[in-house]
């Protein structure tokens, strides 16, 4: 991992000492702060390769980020109700009904209600977007493989081995810490 040089932290260091700004009590090293080290990984990734925004822009489609991933949930998983795809993506209800409402307008996407529960909302692609989907798809694909190169066979096995267990303990944790149980 890239950390910055020693010339560089103390020339900070004493930027900081003359500006008079406070001192930190508690200090933890990032390198090896889990939490930090998968964010700066999945950004560094977001940007590699065949960069999405860009991408997404060379379609001249007016869509942002948020709008392809709901794209790719769909492309992936085929119809889903809103709640399913903010639980897929990790955002909330709202987030994933803003992008809805975008798409619907590029006819990318529409909608069915239920006939048990109408406010339960089927969320699908058209054909239109599962177009626009295999669009993209192919280059992220490519992104994809370039990103994961650097591995073995083996050594990305263990890593996804490895990420699984990370998911299951994060989904157990979760489930400890929302409620109380007796």
């Amino acid at each position: 991992m890239i950390s910055p040089s020693k010339s560089d932290t103390e020339s900070e260091d004493k930027t900081v000492a003359k500006a008079g700004v406070g001192k930190v009590q508690y200090s933890m090293d990032l390198q090896s702060f889990l939490p930090y080290v998968m964010y700066r990984f999945s950004a560094i990734m977001a940007q590699a390769g065949n960069k999405l925004s860009t991408l997404l822009e060379a379609t001249g489609v007016a869509i942002g980020e948020r709008e392809w991933r709901i794209i790719s949930i769909l492309g992936a998983y085929g119809g889903l109700t809103n709640g399913r795809v903010a639980q897929l993506l990790i955002t909330d209800a709202a987030t994933v009904t803003r992008g809805v409402k975008v798409l619907k307008e590029l006819k990318f996407v529409d909608t069915k209600n239920s006939k048990r529960d109408r406010r339960r909302v089927l969320i699908y692609l058209t054909q239109a977007g599962a177009d626009f989907h295999d669009l993209i798809t192919p280059k992220r694909i490519e992104t994809g493989e370039l990103i994961d190169s650097c591995f073995e066979a083996k050594e990305k096995e263990e890593l996804f081995h490895l990420l699984n267990k990370l998911d299951r303990h994060l989904m157990h944790m979760e489930n400890e810490l929302e409620d109380e149980w007796e």
